[in-house]
């Protein structure tokens, strides 16, 4: 019998369109899938000006171009949709109505996974409205079902399911979360054949304890930590700042980013550092919620293996630390004033966007940028760093 799972918080989305902080109808890839495509031959907008004069008919096609993926929206030269009106709001459904969306404008920021009779919905983080709905989920991130009940014996969903569950851990901080779930992963691709019995052995307490114990032992060096993110930045936006996207966000704090070690000594970043941490500790809840809606949404795709999902565990990783230091670098830049909850909002939509790869793009990211594509536990480590969030 076929089923379907989604976030508890799916159907609370509603497009904020004109309202919105970072529309996603700029300054990124907009498909256009082949239906729709031809559905825009010959037709055109007609439009009128703010002054309320008649606009030159746009023809649909003539905003299209083809890159290597596909048809793609031609950005006008501010990276602005071409249908996007000057009150941010789409002359296409204005004009002719959501039927003649793409799919991919009919569907951001929905996300559906399909495993054979199982169907799962997710809502991206690339979205701000989306990342408001997890800001306001209160206590743990719920998974509702329809159809059957029946839980799959699939190994890879099990141990996506484990993830979950240990994130969902509050007595512990959400470094050492990550840390103890890469340790478990590392140690299940031991396994010559797993079994529900060993997955569910990872995500417990007696398993769980002595890792963390040794976490908590260990040293960690903050500006080793705080240095491997800096460079993660900044090789993570390089492309965009080459394009010139999100200028706004990402310019005046990577050039910040090159300059930290002239700018400050060590001594003056780990004051500001701490003040940092401190003023963070509020968006506990919203970090651990992205992390969990990141692992139910995009640890796990149709036809992977459990290399892939390390692959992308580790992509999570990468995600959640360099959010953390664009948070850092702006909330630096601005004076290391009082940190606000529409710049956390912000660098996560922003980040999560510039990374929101295909797993095959991932994979081939972390071949060109690391040794090995499976990290070794202490990078990971070194990358997160032993903070409270």
């Amino acid at each position: 019998m076929s089923n379907t799972i989604k976030v508890n918080y799916y159907d609370q989305f509603k497009c904020i369109a004109d309202k919105c902080s970072l529309s996603c109808c700029q300054e990124w890839r907009i498909a256009v899938d082949d239906e729709t495509h031809q559905k825009w031959q010959g037709v055109q907008l007609q439009g009128v000006t703010e002054a309320g004069k008649n606009k030159e008919p746009l023809e649909l096609c003539s905003c299209v171009k083809k890159d290597e993926n596909g048809y793609v929206v031609a950005l006008k030269q501010d990276q602005q949709c071409p249908f996007l009106n000057q009150k941010k709001l789409c002359n296409l459904v204005i004009e002719l109505g959501e039927a003649y969306l793409s799919d991919t404008c009919t569907t951001f920021p929905r996300q559906i996974n399909e495993f054979g009779e199982r169907t799962e919905y997710s809502l991206a983080s690339c979205c701000p409205a989306v990342v408001d709905l997890l800001n306001e989920n209160e206590g743990k991130l719920q998974f509702q079902q329809e159809g059957s009940s029946k839980q799959s014996d699939e190994v890879l969903m099990a141990i996506r399911d484990m993830l979950i569950a240990v994130m969902e851990e509050e007595s512990y901080s959400v470094p050492e979360r990550l840390m103890m779930l890469f340790y478990a992963l590392l140690d299940l691709q031991t396994k010559k054949k797993l079994t529900q019995e060993q997955i569910k052995s990872h995500g417990v307490k007696k398993y769980l304890e002595p890792v963390v114990e040794a976490i908590r032992n260990m040293k960690f060096d903050v500006m080793d930590t705080f240095f491997e993110r800096n460079e993660l930045f900044l090789d993570i936006v390089e492309n965009y700042r080459k394009q010139k996207l999100y200028v706004n966000y990402i310019e005046e704090i990577s050039v910040l980013a090159e300059s930290l070690e002239e700018e400050y000594s060590d001594e003056e970043l780990l004051k500001k550092l701490e003040d940092f941490e401190a003023q963070l500790i509020p968006y506990e809840k919203l970090f651990k919620n992205y992390l969990v809606a990141e692992l139910f949404s995009n640890s796990l795709m149709p036809d992977m293996t459990l290399e892939d999902l390390i692959i992308a565990f580790e992509w999570i990783t990468l995600e959640y630390s360099v959010i953390k230091q664009g948070i850092f670098l702006k909330w630096l830049s601005g004076g290391s004033k009082e940190m606000t909850y529409t710049m956390v909002r912000d660098y996560i939509t922003v980040i999560s966007r510039i990374t929101g790869y295909d797993h095959s793009d991932i994979k081939e990211y972390l071949e060109n940028s690391f040794e090995s594509i499976i990290w070794e536990w202490g990078y990971l480590a070194l990358v997160v760093g032993h903070e409270k969030i």
